[in-house]
């Protein structure tokens, strides 16, 4: 089958296109991947930080 000049640039076009929307999605799901991760750290570290604390003697800073 012979494609005309309109054929090849149609196909083209629609190569390119899937191509791009496909590479998008894959983007978006590394950055989602990669946002949830920094959410779940975030967490953790909120999480440490609760609790009462004792003043263990006292500091003294600078001379």
């Amino acid at each position: 089958m012979r494609l005309g000049n309109f054929g090849r640039i149609a196909l083209g076009w629609t190569i390119i296109t899937v191509g791009g929307i496909y590479s998008f999605i894959l983007s978006k799901k590394s950055v989602d991947k990669r946002r949830f991760e920094d959410m779940q750290i975030r967490e953790r570290m909120r999480k440490s930080n609760l609790g009462d604390y004792e003043a263990v003697g006292s500091r003294k800073f600078g001379a």
